[in-house]
């Protein structure tokens, strides 16, 4: 008699080892705000796939190929949508080029364009496949109109990706350049935009602005080596990490990472960009980030890690902080205690198979012995959240509770904020707030997606409520007796809706509804080759 389960055991055993020999150098990160990013979570939830990854992103072509690859041999598991969904993305992350190069006008090329859907790998603007040498480049366009109640604008993004493996060696170099008409009605700036130079001159119609991320990645088998400037994301939440979130612009750094059995180790030490507006001259203060990460896996459903993070100034690397085997908190504390050292604890626990709950407890500054007082140096985030993903296909639920403290992420000595160019590293909202956040994701068909949040958040305006205060300022009236809150309290509700189809491979078309303080409403077609 036939073993089915044997089958597909053996199946998944076959795509692993070719996947290791078709991608085991393509170790560059991919974008974050990608869909298949939400298929693997619930993947991770209902268990057809190990957590391993998920605490931090962007993942990189190898991560998503082992994971494809590991759900495919759950493929009897799967529902209808999932296996035509898994299908899709394996379509799409399909490497494996034929021999030589292709070139936009090549017949290969051209064919994807009338018929992308009878492609086996999506068609790239050029391909380049010799021996153990790979590359591509792909190029996209997207085009949306924006209203916000009051007038029209149109948003162009151009973006151009270079990708590139040799044996152990690969490498990415992307470009993104937006443009934004001009509107006196509509002066505000997109999210999209974090930091950087803002090009807006009177005898152009345009407001324009550039986004790179590039990665050069040595691959061993014991670790990997990189040189990136790319978005960093460490935390269980999916947008909200209280430890280290994209709120800031793709952090220029080094990043080391290995991995043993059941524990994960990342380190990386990273350029800020200064807070103050930029000189024309070489006199900037020099601001640094330098953070690692442990993970534990306890049993097959549970993780945890420890974090440490340190923001110091004045100086171009402290070498200490560069070895990526040194307790962090010890040397800071050799260092003088001038520097802004954080601490954070997070886990993740599958309750079943669909169910899965999480916690962040992020401190800045102790006391343990007034712990559970409200001296104003307990300073810390706290967040708990919990998903639901249903066996059938319908809509994931997450429902997620954070507060901070005031004066949580500031120092005595305002350079040293968790700050990037006047953003925060950690959790977007800031200390001083509370924020409930109820969000749903359905990814309804291989060509269908939509997400719907909604947000309530209260805020303080008291001491402690501003980052880059110092300690200076601190409210004599607050030392031993600080309420969670300081200061007048304000509640505020966002709304978010986003729908997306894919038309094909090549053509998209979404749709945007946010509702905060003002009303925003986004659509628009993207092409991708």
């Amino acid at each position: 008699m036939f073993d089915l389960a044997y089958f597909f055991c053996m199946r998944k055993i076959l795509l692993l080892v070719l996947l290791i020999d078709m991608v085991a150098a393509q170790d560059v990160p991919y974008i974050m705000d990608h869909p298949i990013y939400h298929f693997f979570a619930r993947q991770e939830a209902l268990g057809n796939i190990n957590a391993e990854y998920w605490s931090t992103r962007p993942y990189t072509y190898m991560q998503i190929n082992e994971m494809l690859a590991e759900i495919s041999g759950h493929f009897s598991d799967l529902t209808v949508s999932d296996r035509k969904i898994l299908e899709r993305f394996q379509h799409e992350f399909n490497r494996e080029f034929k021999e030589g190069i292709t070139f936009p006008w090549s017949k290969s090329s051209l064919r994807g364009l009338r018929h992308p859907s009878q492609q086996e790998t999506p068609p790239f603007f050029m391909t380049y496949h010799q021996g153990n040498t790979l590359g591509w480049i792909n190029w996209s366009e997207t085009f949306r109109l924006q209203n916000n109640g009051k007038a029209t604008r149109g948003y162009y993004t151009d973006h151009l990706g270079i990708f590139g493996s040799q044996g152990q060696i690969s490498f990415t170099s992307q470009f993104t350049y937006h443009r934004i008409t001009k509107s006196d009605q509509f002066t505000e700036l997109p999210a999209s935009f974090k930091e950087g130079y803002i090009l807006d001159r009177d005898y152009i119609d345009w407001i324009t602005w550039d986004y790179p991320t590039s990665s050069l990645v040595y691959t061993h088998p014991n670790f990997t080596l990189g040189i990136h400037r790319q978005p960093v994301y460490w935390g269980y939440s999916a947008e909200n990490s209280p430890i280290l979130s994209d709120n800031v612009n793709p952090l220029p750094h080094v990043e080391w990472t290995t991995k043993i059995s059941h524990l994960r180790y990342r380190f990386l030490h990273a350029r800020l960009t200064p807070n103050e507006t930029l000189n024309p001259d070489t006199l900037n203060v020099r601001r640094n980030l330098t953070a690692q990460r442990v993970e534990f896996d306890i049993g097959p459903n549970f993780e945890f890690s420890f974090n440490e993070m340190i923001v110091y100034a004045h100086r171009d690397f402290e070498l200490a902080y560069l070895n990526p085997v040194n307790f962090l908190f010890s040397e800071e504390h050799v260092q003088g205690d001038l520097d802004n050292l954080l601490m954070a604890f997070d886990f993740k626990w599958r309750l079943r198979p669909g169910v899965v709950t999480y916690g962040t407890w992020l401190f800045d500054e102790l006391d343990w012995y007034k712990l559970f007082s409200g001296w104003w140096g307990n300073k810390f985030v706290f967040q708990l959240g919990l998903h639901y993903y249903p066996k059938v296909y319908l809509p994931s639920i997450n429902l997620e509770y954070t507060a901070a403290r005031p004066w949580t992420y500031s120092h005595l000595y305002a350079v040293n904020s968790y700050t990037s160019a006047g953003r925060l590293i950690g959790l977007p909202s800031g200390p001083n707030t509370e924020t409930m956040t109820l969000n749903m994701n359905w990814q309804a068909t291989s060509k269908f997606g939509t997400i719907i949040t909604y947000a309530y958040e209260l805020s303080g305006d008291g001491s402690g409520s501003d980052v880059f205060s110092t300690y200076s300022d601190r409210d004599l009236v607050y030392l031993e007796n600080a309420p969670f809150l300081t200061g007048k309290v304000h509640s505020s509700h966002a709304y978010r809706i986003q729908c997306i189809y894919d038309l094909n491979r090549m053509i998209s078309g979404f749709i945007d509804f946010q509702q905060h303080s003002a009303y925003f409403l986004s659509t628009g077609v993207a092409f991708n080759w």
